[in-house]
């Protein structure tokens, strides 16, 4: 009887904490420069200097005069060393993936933009699953793709009769990173709760543009989309395909990621910090991770998430914890995969 009680007890804790809503992550006093995905401001070709009186009309004049300099050729911000956003011309505050970090280049000019993102091969990976320390059964997360479509599933039981989490996302996958379409989530044996990404198509009548917006089953709220929104857990393959593509800058001291994330009936900017390298132990022996966390979304939150990808895993999620405000943790630790060969 007291081993069902305490069955019983994280069963009904696993539920508890799945009710939680955006994760969290820890405030930097000092002043964060965005670095990442800053558009310059367009340059216009410089004014031609005052030229000799010239006869007035000279309309075949400029034709003779030398080609005035091209925009690119004006450098971009230094800092802007790796670029993570969406779409090419798109301002600094449309919400993209943006490096806060202020660890951009030592005065080299950028280097012209290219592919930024690399997803990983299919795979399954498997987690053992504790609550407050105590091991539960093991989850799983089922990443597929074909590199331009993806899906993603992750699967949670619970004790008992409680059923079990569940999580699904699925988009496209373009050069710079994941675009969910749709996300949903299954706590126990509730009713899913549902968000929809509505992206920006030309009406046919005016051939026009909608705004994007996100809508939610939880709540009839309609919202802006911030470009390069991810959800809960595609935020993490994002982070994924982001460090597999720059392995280097994702193990940079102080590296600070922005990018906004919608829950189930919101959307938040999210900043992600590395706060260093660690050692996990799993059964396929000792795996060195880099640290991530959440920041504070503001003040006084007191939820933390944290996440450790290994380049040793092809960058993949070896760790995964929450520490709810009263200390209660959920913790998620690779043991096994197949396929998604780094």
């Amino acid at each position: 009887m007291i081993a069902l009680a305490v069955l019983v007890a994280h069963g009904i804790a696993v539920v508890w904490i799945a009710h939680s809503h955006q994760m969290a992550w820890p405030p930097e006093p000092e002043q964060i420069i965005p670095t990442l995905l800053l558009q310059p401001e367009p340059v216009k070709p410089p004014t031609p200097p005052a030229a000799k009186a010239q006869p007035k009309p000279a309309p075949a004049k400029p034709r003779s005069a030398l080609p005035q300099p091209a925009p690119a050729a004006v450098p971009a911000p230094e800092d802007a060393d790796i670029p993570m956003g969406a779409a090419a011309g798109a301002s600094a505050d449309t919400g993209m993936v943006r490096d806060l970090s202020g660890e951009g280049g030592q005065g080299s000019a950028p280097a012209a933009p290219e592919a930024s993102f690399s997803p990983p091969p299919s795979a399954t990976l498997h987690y053992a699953t504790y609550v407050n320390g105590v091991r539960n059964e093991d989850g799983v997360i089922r990443w597929t793709t074909d590199s331009k479509t993806y899906t993603l599933s992750v699967d949670i039981p619970l004790p008992l009769f409680f059923g079990s989490l569940a999580f699904r996302s699925n988009g496209t996958i373009d050069t710079y990173g994941l675009t969910p379409a749709r996300y949903e989530e299954v706590r126990g044996r509730r009713q899913p709760d549902v968000t929809t990404f509505h992206y920006a198509e030309a009406a046919p009548a005016s051939g026009t543009a909608g705004a994007p917006t996100i809508t939610f089953t939880r709540t009839p709220n309609v919202l802006p989309l911030p470009v390069g929104t991810q959800d809960r857990f595609s935020v993490f393959l994002q982070l994924t395909g982001l460090a597999r593509s720059n392995p280097e800058r994702f193990i940079s001291p102080g590296l600070t990621l922005e990018i906004p994330i919608a829950d189930t009936d919101s959307v938040e900017v999210a900043r992600v910090q590395r706060v260093g390298e660690d050692t996990i132990d799993t059964p396929e022996g000792a795996i060195r991770a880099q640290h991530f966390v959440r920041l504070p979304r503001r003040e006084g939150d007191q939820r933390r998430v944290e996440i450790w990808l290994s380049a040793e895993r092809g960058w993949l999620p070896v760790r995964l914890r929450q520490t709810e405000p009263n200390g209660m943790q959920f913790e998620l630790v690779y043991q096994s995969q197949e396929g998604g060969q780094p």
